[in-house]
């Protein structure tokens, strides 16, 4: 893999890059054991782990899952046609990279999946936009639309996210619903003060964590 893009805040598009030791804390949490090194098992019992990075930037998350998953099958979305080059240009991150937005690739997966042609995904790791124009409250719509999505995730899915800190007591029905879904033990660990203050980035966060349950 090619070295390191550094760092590049793009505030007009709530993008700010994932710091190092953040990403490690977040990633480390949705491998589960079973996983191993992402590899599909010789016998084919157990299949390549595949991974979606919805918001994938630069790569600074990507990188951090390929180094625990030097097998897994990663998918990184990101609507910059800039970013969308710098991911591609980077040697063995990423298996396949989408240049669009959530939305629009969410529709591409929906008609996939009603071709037959779409494999869901066991594992999602995002650093979602935190606002967007006009929805203040993007993260939490990002999260729960990849959540919610029919056919986006495999049953028992891993979901790993940084999220403002206000996920812990926001009022918006967005906020309170991801709550609800999160295991109120383990769900949401808050993250080190000024852990974004290496990108520039001055706002607390936190690091969230999901598994997608069967449908009742």
């Amino acid at each position: 893999m090619n070295s390191p893009v550094a760092f590049a805040p793009d505030p007009a598009l709530s993008f700010w890059p994932t710091p190092p030791e953040v990403a490690d804390d977040l990633v480390y949490r949705v491998m589960v054991p079973g996983f191993g090194d992402g590899a599909a098992s010789v016998d084919g019992e157990v299949p390549q782990v595949r991974v979606l990075e919805p918001s994938a930037g630069d790569g600074h998350l990507a990188r951090v899952i390929r180094k625990h998953l030097p097998n897994g099958h990663i998918t990184c979305v990101e609507p910059s046609s800039q970013r969308a080059a710098t991911l591609r240009a980077q040697d063995g991150l990423a298996d396949e990279v989408v240049e669009s937005t959530l939305e629009a690739y969410l529709d591409t997966v929906t008609w996939s999946a009603l071709a037959g042609t779409f494999e869901p995904f066991d594992v999602a790791i995002m650093n979602p936009p935190f606002t967007l124009a006009g929805r203040p409250q993007a993260w939490a719509e990002h999260i729960l639309a990849i959540y919610s999505h029919p056919h986006l995730l495999a049953p028992y899915a891993q979901i790993g996210a940084v999220v403002p800190r206000n996920v812990m007591n926001g009022k918006s029905k967005a906020v309170r619903t991801l709550r609800e879904l999160c295991d109120p033990v383990y769900g949401i660990s808050v993250c080190s003060r000024g852990a974004f203050d290496p990108v520039g980035a001055r706002i607390s966060t936190a690091l969230l964590w999901l598994e997608k349950v069967l449908d009742e």
